[in-house]
């Protein structure tokens, strides 16, 4: 006898770490994959910590790039697990 699906499937995060970034100073740069690390709010407007990579010519390693944003220049990406999985 299997296990009932809910019993299969891991939980949602309650969060979402995942964003795509787009610098405020060019409105037609490419959006960057982000990873949130931490938020803080300052003079009532909110900022999270993010790291993303940076392709760089003539190098083999991209560059990783950590840096504090404005959270308007951020879009969030739901993960779901089970998804990624194929469990859904």
């Amino acid at each position: 006898m299997s296990k009932p699906r809910r019993d299969r499937l891991w939980p949602r995060q309650a969060t979402t770490r995942h964003a795509w970034y787009r610098d405020g100073h060019d409105p037609n740069a490419l959006p960057r994959q982000a990873l949130v690390i931490a938020w803080r709010s300052h003079s009532y407007k909110w900022w999270a910590r993010i790291t993303y990579c940076v392709e760089i010519t003539g190098q083999d390693e991209p560059a990783v790039i950590d840096r504090w944003v404005p959270a308007e220049t951020l879009r969030p990406v739901p993960a779901d697990p089970n998804r990624a999985f194929g469990l859904r």
